[in-house]
C-alpha cells in the first residue's frame, strides 16, 4: 500500500472520529428530563392554656422563656382559716363553712390544638400553725412524709376534685357536678378519709398524674378542688399547716 493511500485512510478515520464525537454530544443534549416539587412546607400548631381561680385574674402558660410555656405564678386555689373536722362524708355545704376549704379552677385551652389535660400535686410541706399551742407533727398531705404516703395513724386530709359547669360555687353543689377523684362518677363528690394522702402518693410529678381527659382547642373546663379535716382526725393533725402546689399539664 502506498503512503498516499495510508494517509487517506488515516484522514478518513480522523474525520469519522470527530463526527462521532460531535454526534454523541448532540444526542446527550436532546435526551433530558426534570421534575420539581415546589414550596413544600410544615406548619406547627400551638398548645397553650389559661388558668384562673374562682373567676378571678387570668394566668397564662406562655410567659418567661419563649420555649418554656410554663407559668408557676398562678393564683392560689384556696387559703383556709382554721379548719375543724367534718361531721360526715355527705356532700359538703357551700364554701362558707369552716369544715372545709375549696376553690374552682378554670382551665381554658387557648391553643390551636386539642390536648390531654392532667393534674398532680407537685409539692406539699407541713409547718406548725402560727400561734398554735400544740403541734402534732403529721404532714397533712403525706403521713409518714415518704411515698407511698401511708402511716399507722390517721393523718391525711379528706380531699376531692370534681368537674363543674361554670366558675361559680353553686354549680359544684348541684346534680351537674361530676366527681373525678377519689372516685370517678357522674354524681357530685363526697369526702373520703385520708384521700389527700392517697392522691399525693399516686400523683406527685409529671410522670405520675391524674388524667382529666381531653380539652378541645378554645374550650374551658371547670374543676373544684376541696380539702377538709376528717371526722376521725388524729392528734397528729393538730396545729399543722399544709402548703400545696397543684400543677396542671396540657399535652
Amino acid at each position: 500500500m502506498s503512503n498516499r493511500t495510508v494517509k487517506k485512510l488515516l484522514l478518513s478515520l480522523i474525520v469519522v472520529g470527530v463526527l462521532g464525537s460531535f454526534t454523541a454530544g448532540g444526542t446527550y443534549a436532546l435526551l433530558n428530563g426534570e421534575t420539581t416539587n415546589p414550596k413544600a412546607s410544615l406548619t406547627s400548631g400551638t398548645m397553650t392554656m389559661d388558668n384562673s381561680v374562682n373567676g378571678g385574674s387570668v394566668c397564662s402558660s406562655q410567659v418567661g422563656s419563649p420555649t418554656a410555656n410554663v407559668n408557676t405564678g398562678c393564683t392560689t386555689v384556696f387559703s383556709s382559716g382554721l379548719l375543724y373536722p367534718i361531721s360526715s362524708a355527705s356532700e359538703p355545704p357551700l364554701p362558707s363553712s369552716t369544715t372545709y376549704t375549696s376553690g374552682i379552677v378554670s382551665i381554658h385551652n387557648t391553643g390551636s390544638l386539642p390536648g390531654m389535660l392532667s393534674i398532680y400535686l407537685a409539692s406539699c410541706t407541713s409547718t406548725p400553725t402560727t400561734g398554735a399551742a400544740f403541734n402534732g407533727g403529721t404532714n397533712p398531705c403525706c403521713p409518714g412524709s415518704a411515698y407511698p404516703c401511708t402511716d399507722n395513724l390517721k393523718g391525711s386530709l379528706d380531699f376531692f376534685i370534681q368537674e363543674c359547669t361554670s366558675a361559680t360555687g353553686s354549680t359544684c353543689n348541684s346534680p351537674l357536678a361530676k366527681c373525678l377523684y377519689p372516685v370517678s362518677t357522674s354524681a357530685a363528690c363526697t369526702f373520703v378519709d385520708d384521700s389527700l394522702g392517697d392522691f399525693n402518693s399516686s400523683y406527685h410529678d409529671n410522670t405520675h398524674y391524674l388524667s382529666l381527659g381531653t380539652i378541645a382547642a378554645g374550650a374551658t373546663r371547670y374543676f373544684q378542688i376541696a380539702a377538709a379535716e376528717p371526722g376521725d382526725a388524729g392528734n397528729g393533725l393538730q396545729g399543722e399547716t399544709a402548703t400545696m402546689s397543684f400543677y396542671w399539664h396540657l399535652q
